[in-house]
């Protein structure tokens, strides 16, 4: 311990310890698509492990648990479409991101362990269903799986963005949706940062205001999904999540069928990635273990 480092300061001092193993970043281009992603560990490693992020979200909420498996996986975290630094779209519906986390998936040589957060854990779902042969197995984190057709989102017009002086201005503004408790101040800071991007003279958010008009559904029941199949899926949980009730939970635990859940971590909000990334990460290790 240095002179500098108080008692106070150790137990965070592993948020410094993740932010100091950044991931590299990469561009992958299919089809005119820019996909844009994170890769920790070793490309050449035959364990390959892909993190999809929530909705509005990017890469860069996995920086608190990727670099945890980095000595064993090839570990790749997606921008998906209109997020982040990956490419826009005309329009969104669960088949583009799906054909898109598709066309990703084929770049690995082996079936990968697929691991999604709240819309990205639907999206791994549709993703595994679509493409069994590429998913070894998939980890769904507090998403509200789906039981019964999903209406489509109402259509409305897409709004201007806010144009922040600067960026101590912009980060000041980013909340969690749902709201819920700050997370720790170098985690909440990390993760508005790259949410921002310079623009108009200023600071804006970086997701593409054309999906707030609305995403198209799949027609299947994601319910269904679960049941037929026959890749071991599990389920993780927050406590005191908004966004799946502990009696959803059970529901979707009970409807696995090669899989575990709910694995419920305790005083975890939805954002779990940001409030309690130390329990998922164990959470995730004991599942795959």
């Amino acid at each position: 311990m240095s002179a500098a480092d108080s008692p106070a300061d150790l137990p965070n001092a592993w948020v410094q310890r993740m932010i100091d193993q950044p991931g590299r970043p990469g561009k992958l281009d299919t089809s005119g698509h820019v996909t844009s992603y994170l890769e920790w560990g070793d490309p050449a490693s035959q364990r390959v492990m892909v993190l999809l992020h929530g909705f509005l979200g990017h890469a860069h909420w996995w920086d608190f648990v990727a670099p945890w498996f980095a000595d064993g996986y090839r570990v790749l975290a997606m921008d998906l479409a209109g997020m982040g630094d990956s490419g826009r779209r005309d329009q969104y519906s669960m088949a583009t991101f799906v054909a898109q986390v598709g066309a990703f998936l084929q770049t690995a040589a082996v079936p990968v362990t697929l691991i999604g957060h709240s819309f990205g854990g639907r999206v791994s779902l549709h993703a595994a269903h679509r493409y069994p042969e590429r998913v070894g197995r998939c980890i769904i984190i507090d998403s509200r799986i789906g039981y019964g057709n999903r209406p489509p989102r109402p259509h409305t017009a897409p709004r201007p963005k806010v144009v922040y002086p600067d960026l101590d201005t912009a980060c000041a503004r980013f909340r969690f949706r749902p709201d819920e408790p700050r997370v720790l101040p170098a985690i909440m800071r990390h993760l508005a940062e790259h949410s921002l991007k310079r623009e108009g003279g200023g600071y804006v958010w970086k997701f593409d205001a054309g999906l707030i008009v609305g995403i198209e559904p799949e027609g299947v029941q994601e319910v269904d999904m679960l049941r037929g199949l026959e890749l071991p899926i599990d389920f993780i949980a927050g406590e005191l999540s908004t966004v799946v009730t502990s009696d959803l939970a059970i529901r979707i635990g009970a409807s696995l069928q090669r899989g575990r859940g709910p694995v419920v971590i305790p005083s975890a909000h939805h954002h779990i990635p940001a409030n309690q990334p130390l329990a998922l990460v164990a959470a995730i290790r004991a599942l795959l273990a």
